[in-house]
């Protein structure tokens, strides 16, 4: 089953794999020359948008639905996620924007942080749970329900602050739309899990609103950064944000993890019973929201996005402990994904059909998206990858078929760098030129062979092979040159094709065909001449008989005497 929330653009992909070496849980695959994501080990941490530098990947877009709301003149609130900071200096230039395009009102997402803070707090005072695994990224919360099952019971029962803060506001106002301004992928499955279900009506990335409201940017000096009961809030998309709001507890001790990777080693730390008593701040993305996926696109902003929001939180009071105005239970829940279980012997008989024969073959570089060899085996046999995509054994296959053909062909080959010293040559050539005990490597070509005409030529010689002729009486040899630059490097090519045998060859047989001409030329006048003789005497014969043929007729016709 595709994702419906990443969508792919085939006419932009060139099949770099990028997408795929990125994706922490291999449901991007890549079969029949094209990449493909299975929704059911999609995590929706958006990796593999953001690493794609072809914009080969989009993501869902619930826009023209927020335009038709805002055309129809319905109440719509946005709820800025605070890594809005990223991209807009304050919330008030941001509001008054939105304002005058038809938002009912812009309402900061961290006024739902700050009551989640709050739920935390009152977890770690009942000190229930072994550890608090934090719900507040929904691509770990995926994470865990899928691969981690048996953690559930860690993860803290308390909805996201997207979540809270749309029950604030449908609170507030029951017929308002809700609309989330998001920097991550997963939040737009969120607010359609049914757990949730009516707390917020549809998502926009931040692109999606720079781009509508292009023309209207400008550097309004507006400062609205009202405060609200725990405004440190505002610092939760940075890495140990929600930390940095929670006072200090006894019963927990705080840390902070970011990046999927870490994650799963936390998470296995868990299973492993090496960590216990903790808060763990948990973010699928490396630097937490403010370098979410869909954040991608502003490069370098996420430390000034960091800086404006360390302006406004700081010497901020900590989130205390009090009264929750909405529901801000969550229940989790299995949702692992079938997987066919191989034997060993089906993935052994799959690793030696990839060619992983012996341990020397096992390169486990990671290269094709899979981190070991068996992994990727074992991702063949369900259908998810290409066996014949390793990039090892494909240097190995060129590098072998390259020095059986620079080993065996008999035209010397001559490497050259811009200088027009030699960097390599192949055995043919060195046997040739009388090099086979003697390294020729950094020697000047022009004393290996010794014409200015082929110096030129060389220098002058592209992409587009050209040929020079010339006999070198050193070695008695007459060549054929063909040279040749090497794309995106400064080296060029010389191949060397013997023709002295060729050429004494063709001599011997001009020289015989000449002969063989003269010859024939003799014999021909030899014939002339005798069949001039033979036609000279049939001649005076034939003129003798009919003198003597024209006296018998007269006598017998009584015309003359014998």
């Amino acid at each position: 089953m595709k994702s419906e929330y990443i969508r792919l653009v085939d006419s932009h992909c060139h099949n770099c794999l990028r997408c795929v070496r990125a994706c922490p849980t291999n449901a991007m695959t890549y079969l029949n020359n094209e990449p493909r994501i299975e929704a059911n080990d999609c995590i929706l941490c958006g990796r593999c948008y953001a690493a794609c530098p072809h914009d080969a990947k989009t993501q869902k877009s619930e826009f023209r639905q927020v335009l038709k709301w805002l055309e129809n003149g319905e109440e719509v609130i946005l709820s800025a996620a605070p890594s809005f900071a990223v991209i807009w200096e304050n919330i008030g230039s941001l509001k008054n924007i939105l304002k005058r395009r038809g938002f009912k009102d812009v309402r900061e997402t961290a006024e739902g942080a700050a009551m989640v803070s709050r739920a935390y707090i009152k977890l770690m005072n009942e000190h229930t749970m072994k550890n608090i695994i934090t719900t507040c990224c929904p691509a770990v919360n995926t994470l865990i329900e899928k691969e981690y099952p048996d953690l559930i019971d860690q993860m803290a029962p308390v909805v996201s602050p997207l979540i809270a803060h749309g029950r604030m506001i449908k609170k507030n106002h029951p017929n308002a739309k809700v609309v989330f301004l998001s920097p991550c992928i997963a939040k737009f499955k969120e607010i359609v899990d049914a757990r949730f279900d009516g707390a917020v009506d549809a998502c926009v990335s931040m692109l999606e609103i720079v781009n509508w409201v292009r023309d209207e940017l400008c550097d309004e000096e507006i400062e609205d950064w009202n405060d609200f009961e725990g405004s440190i809030s505002r610092i939760y998309p940075a890495a140990g944000g929600v930390i940095a709001t929670l006072p200090d507890n006894d019963n927990y001790e705080y840390l902070p993890v970011d990046g999927i990777e870490r994650v799963r080693v936390m998470l296995e730390s868990i299973r492993s019973g090496e960590l216990e008593g903790c808060l763990l701040e948990v973010n699928s993305c490396r630097g937490a929201c403010l370098a979410g996926p869909l954040l991608s696109h502003f490069t370098h902003a996420e430390f000034a996005g960091q800086r404006r929001i360390n302006k406004v939180t700081r010497n901020l009071p900590k989130v205390t402990d009090g009264e929750l105005p909405v529901e801000m239970k969550a229940v989790w829940k299995e949702d692992s994904a079938h997987h066919t279980v191989h034997s060993e012997e089906e993935i052994r008989r799959q690793m030696i059909a990839m060619g992983k024969t012996s341990p020397m073959k096992i390169h486990d570089c990671g290269a094709c998206g899979y981190e070991t060899c068996r992994l990727k085996a074992i991702a063949v046999l369900d259908g998810k990858a290409d066996p014949k995509i390793c990039l090892p054994e494909a240097l190995e296959a060129a590098q072998s078929l390259s020095n059986v053909v620079l080993d065996n062909t008999p035209n010397g080959i001559i490497v050259v760098d811009d200088e027009l010293r030699v960097r390599d040559m192949n055995k043919s050539a060195r046997h040739v030129l009388g090099y086979d005990m003697v390294s020729p490597s950094g020697m000047p070509l022009e004393g290996i062979l010794p014409n200015e005409a082929l110096m030129d030529l060389i220098r002058k010689t592209g992409r587009k092979a050209a040929h020079f002729h010339c006999y070198y009486e050193m070695y008695d040899k007459l060549f054929e040159h063909a040279v040749v630059g090497v794309q995106n490097q400064n080296l060029k090519v010389i191949i060397l094709m013997d023709r002295t045998e060729e050429t004494l060859r063709e001599a011997a047989m001009a020289s015989m065909r000449t002969k063989t001409i003269e010859v024939t030329q003799q014999v021909i006048n030899d014939q002339m001449r005798a069949v001039q003789e033979i036609a000279s005497m049939l001649g005076e014969t034939t003129a003798k008989s009919k003198v003597a043929l024209l006296k018998l007729q007269k006598v017998i016709n009584g015309e003359e005497n014998v």
